[in-house]
């Protein structure tokens, strides 16, 4: 069996962005996106989803550095600076996760509290991953597996990254050392935690995926690294990690990827993609594809 699920994270992280999955879904390849429930685009984006695109699966995209939370002050305020903002960088979020049992609470609420944004607007998530794919990180992943089940929730990325053979030169030129270093160690490190969070959620009834690829070309992604993806990737069921979206002078907030996304966007609805894929024998796939049997 070879299943594929092509997934665009961030979904409602703005107008272009939002406005370029959409597109992705519609011209092109992408099957699957996950949302943003606790920033101010999502309520847009999901009522644009089940006007626009009906068979776009949608599944929630757990936040913790961007924006304001959905919980309460009270319930949050070990995650959040005077400006009732997320406070934390990546790294000094998983830091105090580790070491503080007030953050893993407030981590806890705020989590429920994004998943239930999305219950109470009538959306069945597809599947569950998290910005930065912090939801593997080992004092945050058992909280992310409880709140699944509570909420009926089925699926579950891992990032089990599959490496492809002669990868480097196909990322883009005007990458240089940091770059490729930065997106080589955060390959490095998500793989080592995609292994391990398969194995856990599978024991706990989970669906996820036999492989996944997408981390080290964060950013990079282009319609020929695409087709030797898609021509070389081991069978079973896939997902592929993209970020596309339309052309955004002013994006709302910071982000490496501004100028990426355009790009990752045309590789997606580049036809070459979709032949590749045909010609490799993938059924295009969600998370919901996965999901035949119940939760154990």
């Amino acid at each position: 069996m070879k299943r594929l699920i092509i997934n665009a994270d961030d979904f409602g992280w703005s107008e272009a962005v939002t406005g370029g999955i959409l597109k992705a879904h519609r011209e092109g390849v992408l099957t699957s996106t996950t949302l943003m429930t606790n920033l101010e685009g999502a309520e847009a984006a999901l009522g644009r989803a089940r006007q626009e695109a009906p068979d776009l699966a949608v599944g929630v995209h757990l936040n913790l550095t961007e924006g304001e939370p959905l919980a309460p002050q009270d319930q949050v305020a070990a995650l959040v600076g005077p400006d009732g903002r997320f406070a934390f960088s990546v790294a000094g979020l998983l830091r105090a996760a580790r070491d503080s049992d007030d953050v893993r609470r407030a981590i806890a609420a705020e989590l429920e509290a994004q998943i239930a944004w999305a219950g109470r607007r009538g959306l069945v998530p597809s599947h569950i991953d998290a910005h930065k794919h912090m939801h593997m990180h080992a004092s945050i992943l058992p909280i992310v597996i409880d709140l699944a089940r509570t909420h009926g929730i089925r699926a579950m990325r891992t990032t089990a990254e599959w490496r492809l053979p002669g990868m480097s030169r196909l990322l883009p030129a005007e990458w240089g050392a940091v770059d490729r270093v930065r997106q080589w160690l955060q390959e490095k490190v998500a793989r080592q935690w995609g292994v391990e969070a398969r194995e856990a959620a599978r024991r706990a009834g989970l669906a996820t995926t036999d492989w996944f690829f997408g981390v080290r070309a964060t950013g990079g992604i282009s319609a020929e690294l695409l087709e030797q993806v898609l021509r070389g990737a081991p069978e079973g069921t896939g997902e592929i990690m993209v970020h596309p979206g339309l052309p955004d002078e002013h994006p709302p907030r910071p982000t490496r990827l501004a100028a990426s996304r355009p790009r990752e966007l045309a590789a997606l609805c580049d036809p070459r993609v979709r032949r590749a894929g045909d010609e490799a024998g993938w059924t295009w796939a969600t998370y919901k594809d996965l999901t035949n049997g119940s939760i154990a």
